[in-house]
């Protein structure tokens, strides 16, 4: 909403295919093309860049891989869960064998899931089975769509088209290979590579966390949402602070959407 205030023409689309087609109708302008995502999203992008780009069409790049983060948090000793439900949508293109480690390293129940409310039930019934009886291993409860090996095609794009590299986390910080970023040959079309201003010290701060926002602590599982300083007073739904409420999938927004509407008393906040 800044930018758009300071005249930025700046377009939601719904596919990589909208930006193409945006960049082919208006071929005098530069077109840049914020593409954020997990795996998921990231692999549409990363076929896109394979088919060919026109020139003034550029990619700036947020793509992130998922098991990293989850890496991290289980290495840390600290994790804040006792179980994993890990995310059918990134094993249906990676596959649902890149769960494995945390079964195998860290001995923790894990179960792929979809979106569906059966196979989302029959992992919660798995995790839990697994931790009453003492026993850990990786159980695929989307088998449907998440298949041995994942998308052959989609891998390929990834792999042919970017490299992973180490990448900062909003509010956690850099988690190494955690990140997509474009090979060197598509450097054309890079949009950092391009518009080397966007390095500027200056603008990387307007991404840090907000004063006062916990949200990364939320994500990591080191408080609830209401636990949050802001929560419930200065960041609901209507006037969101943190990318927790800002989102319709963050962990924030899903507790005040369920009812919870009051902060925590601050003595229970975890240290």
């Amino acid at each position: 909403e800044a930018a758009r205030a300071l005249g930025a023409d700046i377009r939601p689309i719904a596919s990589p295919q909208d930006a193409l087609r945006i960049a082919r109708q208006e071929p005098e302008r530069q077109v840049v093309f914020f593409a954020a995502g997990f795996e998921t999203t990231t692999a549409p992008v990363a076929a896109l860049i394979l088919e060919g780009l026109p020139a003034n069409l550029y990619i700036l790049l947020s793509g992130r891989l998922t098991w990293p983060a989850v890496a991290m948090l289980l290495d840390s000793e600290q994790p804040g869960f006792d179980a994993l439900v890990a995310p059918g949508h990134v094993a249906t293109v990676m596959g649902p064998e890149e769960w494995r480690f945390v079964a195998e390293q860290h001995h923790l129940p894990v179960a792929v899931a979809g979106f569906e409310a059966d196979s989302l039930l029959a992992a919660f019934y798995s995790v839990l089975r697994q931790r009453i009886e003492g026993r850990v291993f990786l159980d695929n409860c989307y088998p449907e769509v998440a298949h041995a090996g994942g998308n052959p095609t989609a891998r390929r794009c990834l792999h042919e088209a970017l490299e992973v590299v180490d990448s900062n986390w909003r509010g956690i910080g850099t988690i190494p290979a955690s990140g997509y970023a474009l090979r060197p040959e598509y450097a054309a079309h890079d949009a950092r590579q391009q518009f080397p201003d966007h390095a500027d010290p200056d603008r990387r701060r307007q991404g840090e966390m907000p004063p006062g926002c916990d949200c990364a602590r939320v994500v990591l599982g080191r408080i609830y949402p209401d636990q949050c300083r802001l929560y419930g007073a200065g960041c609901n739904p209507r006037s969101p602070v943190g990318p927790c409420m800002v989102s319709d999938e963050g962990a924030c927004r899903i507790w005040w959407a369920s009812g919870v509407r009051e902060p925590a008393a601050q003595d229970a906040v975890a240290p």
